[in-house]
């Protein structure tokens, strides 16, 4: 693997497999501003010094949280007012609590479809057989069944 510390930096394919990343990617990162426009060779391959190195490595290592890339944005410029850990922790409690709402919405779905399961597999077997009032848990006002020869 090629050095970081190269007087003419590493190229873009290099760095892109050091950081189990696609070129295309680093590219788009250099578009909207989130890595600095790299240098270039004299035949034009990108080329990043040590400096440009960390900062590929802070933003992909980022994206495994799974941030946006306004939240990416963010967190690499320096706002001058907190530091990129207050702003890293600021975004992840915000993420936290959205997740645990999430799961108090689907924690309370889970369990009024497991009432309306219960509250089926309770039906009455003299129901007819297309009666589902149970499930969605009202009083039946399905016609009785009409006994046939094969239900005894």
């Amino acid at each position: 693997m090629e050095t970081f510390d190269r007087p003419a930096g590493l190229r873009i394919g290099a760095l892109a497999k050091h950081l189990g990343t696609t070129t295309k990617t680093l590219r788009f990162y250099e578009q909207i501003g989130l890595l600095a426009p790299a240098q270039r060779s004299p035949s034009d391959y990108r080329l990043y010094d040590a400096d440009a190195v960390a900062t590929a490595r802070l933003v992909i290592g980022l994206r495994h949280l799974d941030l946006t890339i306004p939240e990416l944005q963010q967190l690499v410029r320096d706002d001058g007012l907190s530091t990129r850990r207050q702003r890293l922790l600021a975004l992840m409690d915000e993420r936290l609590r959205s997740i645990y709402l999430q799961l108090s919405v689907l924690q309370g779905r889970g369990e009024d479809l497991a009432a309306r399961h219960a509250a089926l597999l309770a039906t009455p077997r003299d129901r007819s057989p297309g009666c589902v009032c149970e499930a969605l848990l009202k009083p039946c006002s399905c016609q009785p069944s009409v006994a046939s020869p094969l239900n005894g």
